[in-house]
């Protein structure tokens, strides 16, 4: 079922630079090695990896944020999901089912750092794990959850995003009023100052 699940490609959001996206690829690539080779261990730290390697994407892509290779998983993806999350509507409540889902998607990719830490490679064992199918079946799902929903998100972040459009104004010509309408993202985005 999992091999099913790699075959579909993951979403490219218009405005990622291709090195960015070829992080990405690497890291789901890898993924996908691992699951073909049935590498267990390899597996669950692929898919935490992917997960962590498409957070600090997100963030450096949206505001040019880079993060330090010392902080938490738990930070960096949360940094990068608030990121993302607010793309739904800025006026949505937090209890609203479009904000609830992903942020148990969100959840579920925060276990990966555990079952990384219990079954992933990556750590010196004295004792070999044996990892069942369910373990290896929730990283792989729990993680393409989160990447695939976050991946999708963060075009509509990215239209939003003043970084990207300054970058787009000195090398990309505009038509057809995008430009006004990323203007008009950008300025729903910005909190007004009274």
């Amino acid at each position: 079922m999992i091999k099913q699940l790699l075959k579909e490609p993951l979403p490219r959001a218009e405005a990622l630079q291709d090195e960015q996206w070829q992080a990405i690829s690497e890291a789901f690539d890898r993924l996908r090695r691992a699951v073909d080779a049935d590498d267990r261990p390899l597996i669950v730290r692929s898919a935490k990896e992917l997960v962590e390697g498409v957070a600090r994407v997100i963030l450096v892509s949206y505001d040019g944020r880079t993060v330090p290779d010392q902080d938490s998983y738990d930070k960096v993806l949360g940094a990068a999901h608030k990121v993302i999350e607010h793309a739904i509507s800025l006026g949505m409540p937090g209890n609203h089912p479009l904000r609830q889902i992903p942020e148990s998607a969100k959840k579920m990719a925060g276990q990966l750092r555990e079952l990384r830490n219990a079954f992933g490679t990556g750590h010196g064992r004295s004792i070999v794990h044996e990892i069942s199918d369910e373990v290896v079946e929730a990283s792989v799902h729990a993680c393409l959850l989160w990447v695939r929903w976050a991946l999708s998100r963060l075009h509509t972040a990215l239209r939003g995003a003043l970084s990207p459009l300054v970058r787009d104004l000195s090398e990309s010509a505009f038509y057809g009023g995008d430009l006004a309408s990323r203007l008009e993202n950008l300025r729903e985005r910005v909190p007004e100052s009274n």
